[in-house]
């Protein structure tokens, strides 16, 4: 039994690392593998696919898009048609849904597709804010990741 006076040693206590570091690791590596993926992704259309321009002849709400809203109208996603640089004319549905829409039918948008895949495809408007949803994929993992890499830390302190 201890004193009153005594000081307890501090240590890391080896299920510390079972019962933090590797669910909080898991819990950074969803958010980071799945949001980062999606966004670079992205960004690899924007950086390599060829640019053409597009008709919006629809707007209609995609259940499965993501939505950016303001206010309480409705949000809808562009559906648009292009060509290729090869003749191939191609339907897209932009991938967020937004409301207010930013477009009308008949508006012309500037569409970007992969020349290997011409499906893939997207408004360019969609494609630009990749490196901001990039960086916020990457900000919500650091934390369960630093929460993470406590037991490791506190372990290496004790070993010096």
């Amino acid at each position: 039994m201890e004193a009153a006076g005594s000081t307890a040693e501090s240590r890391v206590q080896p299920n510390a690392f079972g019962c933090l570091t590797v669910p909080f690791l898991l819990i950074a590596l969803v958010p980071l593998g799945w949001g980062a993926r999606s966004q670079w992704t992205k960004g690899a259309l924007l950086r390599s696919g060829e640019a053409v321009t597009g008709t919006v002849v629809e707007l209609r709400h995609v259940p499965g898009n993501p939505i950016s809203r303001s206010g309480r109208r409705s949000s809808s996603s562009a559906v648009a048609t292009f060509a290729t640089r090869g003749g191939e004319r191609r339907t897209l549905v932009s991938s967020v849904n937004r409301g207010p829409a930013p477009w009308k039918v008949g508006d012309v948008v500037d569409v970007v597709y992969d020349p290997a895949d011409s499906q893939r495809a997207d408004l360019r408007s969609e494609l630009e804010g990749w490196r901001r949803w990039f960086a916020i994929w990457v900000a919500v993992s650091l934390l369960p990741l630093a929460i993470a890499a406590a037991p490791v830390v506190l372990w290496l302190r004790e070993r010096r």
